[in-house]
């Protein structure tokens, strides 16, 4: 009951944490839920951002194409304005041209002129004489240089005013800011402003996608931890159910366990209530060997008190020799009878003791009251012993009387007839059940047997076939119990010897391994087979000799190889590319190999060819399970526990047993007996001694 209690509560603690973890895993799928939600209200804002910032593109587009339309009108009309003014105008290039040298040759020449006249004064400075001839002449050439560039000058404002002629005066009207030029400008800048808009509404709308796209992805890894934390919480709550279940066993058994305890309380107080009585007839017991014993005592008193009266006649008549060697034997038979009848004494005491007794456990009442009828009786002890006996044996055997034993007897018997039924059908079936598992086991095993040789014969040569000779060994670990069996396999690649897979190399395990895919091949084909980069370990030489095989079987069934190995690649007849432009976009390109007449692609066929090799049949068995061992021992013991009791049914109840010297020795030499095959578990003994 305490281990039930215990387990009670420990059931109740772990429910308790798990309905605390469910409790912590609905907060945590909440928590989720909430971050999804405002993930996806986050997205639903920036789409409906996305959307305002494409109008916006649209509405720039438009406002874009509208500008773009008035910039080519404005350009239309400025060259047509400006055809038509320079015609007006009577502009010439060449004659502008012109006036631009002559004013430059004019002005460069007023230049050389002012130079040298610059370099006079400067001589006049220096003359102290102004009277002098040299001062006068200096003089009278500054005053003709002055004339003369006086002359140019004005003949540069001419010139001036031709040139400013040959420029057109609508050219300031253009550049006016009324004018046609300075509506270009603004135009200009207006469709700059707009593709700058343009320009920022598509970074923002990219910035917005980023964002849309982190959260998708966030959104994703929320949901995908939202289904975990749903898994969990559907595991939780499975095991929550079950440690409920659990709960309830236990509470149910502890109840019944309480229930059977409460038997056993009362079961124990009738039995304290019996030893109860028992007690007190027992006390009565010692109250009869009480006088038994003072009887005695009072005997032995006699006794001791007629052998002092033989002492002192033995003393007084010592002259009586004679008759007192007489007396002696007289007495000496007196002795004997006296002893008889103290022994007579006792047993009759005894047989009176136990009969009282008796008499009282039978009936509930003391013999005494019986005691003045005792004179009436006539029948020997004997005869009365003998109906007594009788009379209980009856009485025994009728037991309580039931006025209702003839119904109860008919239900109870019909439901023993239905209940015997019930167990034969059971018995049966569960006979039928075993041998049926027997024989399904056996024809499994026999085939499981069957098909390992086959797989072991092909895979032995198909290893000699990959690795051009060697040996290829599979062994069952247990051939006492092949459907539980392991199996281990060994190799002997050339020039090596015989030693388990492990052992062997990166290459050699893949090439046998791949030698034990085709051997199970070859038994039962598949309609396609997947392969991952199975040739990851092999050289050129295996990677053709695999290449062979994978067209040879890929006659029967379909093979897809993912690999990076070009020699795998040349002999396959299509080819699936896999690859991923984009994050989270992946794109598969087909390509079919074939020639350009039409013949499949081939590739070299290995050097070398080897006939099949017989392997040795391994045998092998399916020994029954512990449940039809235990089954058969529980058979056997039921059959020796029969054996012993047919006997003890059988024996006459006055039999006495035979003196052991008269008992015939069993022949049991070499067999071993019930006891000993039933612990030792021998199911063949116990079956021959059954």
């Amino acid at each position: 009951l305490e281990s039930l209690r215990e387990d009670e509560d420990e059931k109740q603690e772990i429910l308790r944490g798990h309905k605390s973890r469910i409790a912590e895993i609905e907060k945590n799928i909440q928590g989720f839920e909430g971050s999804i939600r405002t993930a996806e209200e986050r997205v639903q804002t920036n789409e409906a951002g996305i959307a305002r910032a494409e109008q916006d593109i649209r509405d720039f587009e438009g406002e874009l194409v509208s500008a773009q339309a008035a910039l080519d009108a404005i350009t239309d009309d400025i060259v047509s304005e400006l055809d038509a003014r320079l015609k007006e105008s009577g502009y010439s290039a060449s004659e502008r041209k012109a006036a631009e040298e002559a004013i430059d040759a004019l002005i460069a020449g007023i230049i050389a002129r002012l130079s040298g006249k610059a370099a006079i004064l400067d001589d006049l400075a220096t003359i102290k004489d102004y009277g002098s001839p040299q001062a006068r002449a200096l003089l009278e050439s500054a005053r003709s240089a002055m004339a003369e560039a006086a002359v140019r000058a004005k003949e540069l404002k001419e010139r001036y005013e031709s040139y400013r002629q040959t420029t057109p005066s609508f050219i300031d009207e253009f550049l006016s800011p009324e004018g046609i030029m300075t509506k270009k400008r603004a135009l200009d800048a207006a469709m700059n402003a707009i593709k700058d808009g343009i320009a920022g509404r598509r970074d923002r709308i990219a910035a917005l996608r980023e964002e849309n796209r982190e959260l998708a992805l966030r959104i994703d890894e929320y949901r995908h931890t939202l289904e975990e934390l749903r898994g969990n919480r559907i595991r939780m709550q499975t095991q929550v159910q079950a440690a409920e279940e659990s709960l309830a066993l236990i509470r149910r058994e502890l109840a019944s366990q309480e229930g059977y305890y409460r038997e056993l309380d009362s079961e124990v107080a009738l039995d304290e209530k019996r030893l109860a009585e028992a007690q007190e007839d027992l006390s009565c017991i010692d109250e009869d060997i009480a006088d038994i014993e003072k009887k005695g005592r009072e005997l032995t008193a006699e006794l001791e008190r007629l052998e002092k009266d033989i002492a002192i006649k033995n003393s007084d008549l010592g002259k009586r020799q004679e008759e007192l060697r007489k007396k002696m034997d007289r007495l000496g038979s007196y002795q004997n009878e006296l002893e008889r009848l103290h022994l007579g004494l006792a047993q009759t005491e005894t047989e009176i003791r136990n009969i009282k007794e008796n008499f009282k456990e039978q009936y509930g009442r003391d013999l005494v009251e019986f005691e003045e009828r005792m004179y009436e009786i006539r029948d020997s002890v004997a005869d009365l012993r003998d109906r007594l006996a009788e009379r209980k044996m009856k009485l025994k055997d009728l037991g309580s009387v039931n006025l209702m034993a003839p119904e109860e007897f008919v239900e109870v018997k019909e439901r023993y007839e239905f209940l015997s039924g019930q167990i034969d059908d059971l018995s049966k079936a569960r006979d039928d059940l075993r041998r049926i598992t027997q024989e399904i086991r056996d024809e499994s095993a026999q085939m499981f047997l069957d098909t390992y040789n086959r797989v072991k014969k092909n895979f032995h040569n198909m290893f000699r076939r990959l690795f051009g000779g060697g040996r290829g060994e599979l062994r069952l670990v247990d051939p006492d119990h092949v459907l539980e069996s392991g199996i281990e396999i060994y190799a002997q690649p050339p020039g090596k010897k015989l030693e388990n897979i492990s052992l062997l190399s990166g290459g050699e395990k893949s090439l046998t391994a791949i030698g034990l895919l085709f051997a199970t091949y070859m038994v039962r084909p598949s309609p396609f087979c997947f392969l991952d980069e199975i040739d990851a370990a092999l050289d050129e030489q295996n990677v053709i000799r695999f290449v062979n095989l994978l067209r040879e079987f890929g006659k029967s069934s379909q093979f897809i190889v993912i690999t990076h190995n070009k020699k795998t690649v040349t002999g396959a007849d299509a080819l699936l590319g896999v690859t991923m432009e984009e994050s989270g976009i992946t794109k598969v390109i087909s390509v079919r190999l074939e020639r350009s007449d039409g013949q499949e692609v081939r590739v070299p066929e290995p050097v070398g060819f080897f006939d099949e090799e017989e392997v040795e049949y391994e045998q092998g068995r399916e020994l029954p399970s512990e449940e039809e061992l235990q089954a058969r021992k529980s058979a056997a013991k039921r059959a020796l526990a029969a054996a012993n009791a047919a006997p003890v049914a059988a024996a006459p109840a006055a039999a006495e047993p035979a003196p052991e010297a008269d008992k015939p020795e069993p022949d049991t030499a070499g067999y071993p007996s019930l006891s000993d095959a039933a612990a030792s578990g021998d199911d063949a003994a116990i079956v021959e001694n059954a």
